[in-house]
C-alpha cells in the first residue's frame, strides 16, 4: 500500500486546491451500492488540479480511478488502493448556436433536461442512463440505435506530464461502447452538436423513452446497468436468458427477473456475489450457445 493514508492525504492537501478524503467508503458512491474503502479521494479544483493529481499519481506509481456518478463500476470488496478522483467541479453546461458542452461532471438526465429547455434534440437516446457525461463519453454510451460518439464534436481531457489537450471527433475513434480515448486521459467536458427542435416534443421523447426502460429494465434496484455487452447479431441479455439464469441468485444478488443483462442488488450484496453471478453467466452461455461474454462494466480494486 506504500505510504500511509494520512500522510498522502496531507501531502495531496499541500499542493492540492480541492478536495481531499482517505479512507473513504466507495459502496455508497457507486450506482451498485458495494465495495470497501479507497485510499484517498480527490475532488480537483480545476484543470490544472487535476494535472497536479495525475503527475503526483504518476510519480509514485498509484492507480486512478475516475468516479463520476459510480454507474457502469464494480470497485472489489477489498476497496480501492489508489487515488480516486471525483470530476466534481466540472459542471459547466452552456448553449453555443446547434451546440451544447457539458463538463464531464454533469448529470445525463441534468443534460437532457437542459436540452429539452434548449429545444436542441440529438441526445434523447441517453434517455435513463444514470451517469455523468465524463463516463457515457468514455464509455461510448448509447442505446435505441444510436450512441453519444454519434453527437460528439470536441472532447477535452487531461494527461499526465501532457496537459490539457482539445481532439476533435475525427481524431477519437469511438467503437461500440468505447470511445478509444488514450489510456491514462481523464475527460473535462464535451462538446456535443445537435439539430433544432420544439422543446416538447424533446420532453415526450424522453417521457416515452423513460417509459420503456421501467418497463424493460429493473429500474426498483440498485445495479451498474448492463452487464455485458451484446455480441455481434445478438444481445447478451437473450443469451443469459436461454442459458435459463435469469432470476439465479448468489448471496443477495441476483440476475434479474426482469432483464438477463442486469445483475441487481437486493440488498447488502457484496461484489463478491455479483463476479460469481457474472462468472456463472459467462460459463453457461459458453457451454450452450458458444459466445463469451464480454463485460461491459468495469471491475476495479482488490477481493478481501
Amino acid at each position: 500500500m506504500g505510504r500511509p493514508e494520512g500522510e498522502l492525504a496531507g501531502r495531496l492537501r499541500r499542493r492540492l486546491r480541492g478536495k481531499v478524503e482517505s479512507h473513504v467508503p466507495l459502496a455508497r458512491q457507486t450506482s451498485f451500492g458495494v465495495g470497501g474503502p479507497a485510499r484517498v479521494v480527490v475532488s480537483p479544483a480545476d484543470e490544472a488540479d487535476l494535472l497536479e493529481c495525475l503527475n503526483l499519481a504518476a510519480s509514485e506509481g498509484m492507480p486512478v480511478l475516475i468516479l463520476g456518478a459510480g454507474s457502469n463500476t464494480l470497485i472489489r470488496d477489498g476497496g480501492f488502493p489508489g487515488m480516486v478522483i471525483r470530476p466534481d467541479a466540472f459542471r459547466m453546461l452552456e448553449r453555443q448556436g446547434e451546440r451544447i458542452t457539458a463538463g464531464a461532471g454533469v448529470r445525463i438526465s441534468r443534460l437532457l433536461a437542459f436540452g429539452a429547455k434548449q429545444g436542441l434534440s440529438g441526445l434523447e437516446i441517453l434517455t435513463g442512463v444514470p451517469g455523468t457525461v465524463g463516463g457515457a463519453v468514455w464509455g461510448n454510451a448509447g442505446a435505441w440505435g444510436g450512441a453519444v460518439g454519434d453527437r460528439v464534436v470536441t472532447v477535452r481531457i487531461v494527461r499526465a506530464a501532457e496537459g490539457t489537450m482539445e481532439l476533435p471527433r475525427a481524431a477519437i475513434p469511438f467503437r461500440y461502447r468505447a470511445s478509444g480515448l488514450p489510456a491514462g486521459a481523464v475527460i473535462t467536458r464535451a462538446t456535443f452538436g445537435l439539430v433544432p427542435g420544439e422543446g416538447g416534443d424533446v420532453r415526450r421523447c424522453i417521457s416515452a423513452y423513460l417509459v420503456q426502460r421501467s418497463r424493460k429494465q429493473p429500474v426498483e434496484y440498485r445495479s451498474a446497468g448492463s452487464i455485458f455487452k451484446n455480441p455481434p447479431g445478438d444481445y447478451a441479455g437473450r443469451l443469459v436468458e436461454a442459458a435459463g439464469l435469469k432470476g439465479s441468485r448468489i448471496g443477495n444478488a441476483q440476475i434479474s427477473e426482469k432483464h438477463g443483462n442486469f445483475i441487481v442488488n437486493l440488498g447488502g450484496a457484496r461484489a463478491a456475489d455479483i463476479l460469481a453471478l457474472v462468472e456463472l453467466a459467462k460459463r453457461r452461455v459458453r457451454e450452450a450457445a458458444g459466445v463469451e461474454l464480454e463485460l461491459e462494466m468495469q471491475v476495479v480494486g482488490e477481493d478481501t
